[in-house]
């Protein structure tokens, strides 16, 4: 159980996922769902926020937003009303995006873009982390072994699955296709399980893990077998940007993930690769192994493994850090979430973490919401930083 912090969290086992009666339960599943009828709740889809405004005291007053038409949008403004609170939860890559928009920001950076300084924080948009990921796959000589082949029959969608999810919620389609997997100590970890290999039946059509899935969505008739180990540097210290490409919010954001930036993320992901050749070579595996299609057998050497990872590194969705929590000049918002330098304004996700965790972060960011939402209906609630080393401990 990677979740049981009694005992050392290396080892393999099977993944725990956000799912309910056979369907991934997401927030808005969750928390949304149940409440979304009460009166006192307005739901806005197809809307852009395009900034939060302030008063000359630096107290947020309320929010500007377009609603978006097929070919138009239309502005609107909603008005705090004395006390309240905005709440960004635009995410690693939105919540920066919207603070800068609002004048919260660098101010070199923002003065680029003609934007009115409300607070210079530098921090805004710096200490992008992620969790970057290589893969190590191989055909298979069986057949109908891979979750993708058994989702087709004769070279298209197999029906016999869809039913069985209609009528029983259970089966191949209440697989993640990821089920199981491991987190290991490399030999350059700094004590904790710095890689995560995530086991996916099924061949990859690209070593770029996130191309696939389009292709597989685009692609039509028999699919080959196969399976890959996906290698996630799950302690990586590579950091990046987000930045402004322009002051109008429509226009999307400048990502620089600097992958491999760092040359402890590479030792950790060539180590990875090591391992998982070493499990895909085991003779537990003889009778599904076929021949290794990414990076290739003939991709050894150190230099040519790194030009692979170089050419093939992908997100496994875990971007954070963009507005760090702290109370250094390079923090974004204090302990109780509340941005620095203005009033009215909190920031509530996964842009909040200082430092990336060592796995999956989304329930990490839910927990970040209810601590939010404890804070707005508890005000008298203090909170202070205490900065301690984390590791892991034995459970009481």
């Amino acid at each position: 159980d990677f979740n049981d912090w009694s005992h050392s969290q290396e080892g393999v086992g099977r993944f725990t996922v956000s799912q309910k009666n056979g369907e991934r339960c997401s927030g808005a599943t969750a928390f949304l769902e149940p409440v979304k009828r009460r009166k006192n709740l307005v739901v806005r889809s197809g809307t852009m926020v395009k900034r939060i405004n302030f008063d000359g005291s630096k107290t947020a007053t309320g929010v500007s937003y377009d609603i978006l038409g097929d070919d138009s949008y239309t502005e609107f403004e909603a008005m705090l009303k004395p006390g309240g609170e905005v709440l960004v939860t635009g995410g690693a890559i939105g919540s920066p995006q919207i603070l800068m928009t609002s004048g919260i920001g660098p101010a070199t950076h923002l003065k680029e873009h003609a934007i009115d300084v409300v607070a210079d924080l530098p921090g805004v948009g710096q200490n992008l982390q992620d969790h970057p990921a290589v893969v190590v796959a191989f055909n298979s000589p069986a057949r109908g072994v891979s979750v993708t082949s058994k989702l087709r029959l004769f070279g298209k969608t197999n029906p016999f699955p869809v039913l069985r999810w209609f009528m029983m919620k259970s089966g191949l389609l209440t697989s993640t296709g990821c089920d199981h997997g491991a987190f290991v100590k490399t030999k350059v970890s700094d004590g904790q399980p710095d890689l995560q290999i995530r086991f996916v039946a099924a061949r990859p059509m690209s070593p770029d893990g996130m191309k696939t899935y389009t292709q597989f969505r685009n692609s039509k008739g028999r699919l080959s077998d196969g399976y890959t180990f996906q290698l996630v540097a799950a302690r990586a210290k590579s950091k990046g940007t987000i930045k402004l490409a322009s002051a109008n919010p429509h226009v999307k954001p400048i990502i620089r993930t600097n992958y491999l930036a760092d040359p402890a993320d590479v030792d950790t992901l060539l180590e990875g690769i090591k391992l998982a050749r070493n499990l895909g070579e085991r003779p537990e595996w003889s009778e599904f192994r076929g021949e290794e299609i990414f990076p290739g057998k003939d991709v050894q050497s150190k230099t040519d493994l790194v030009n692979y990872m170089k050419e093939t590194i992908h997100t496994s969705n875990a971007l954070v850090g963009t507005c760090k929590m702290g109370s250094g000049r390079d923090a974004v918002v204090g302990a109780d979430l509340k941005v620095h330098g203005v009033n009215g304004v909190r920031v509530c996700d996964s842009s909040i973490f200082p430092n990336i965790p060592g796995g999956q972060t989304a329930t990490p960011t839910v927990m970040v919401a209810e601590r939010a939402a404890s804070f707005i209906l508890n005000p008298e609630v203090t909170v202070e930083i205490v900065e301690e080393p984390v590791t892991a401990k034995a459970a009481a």
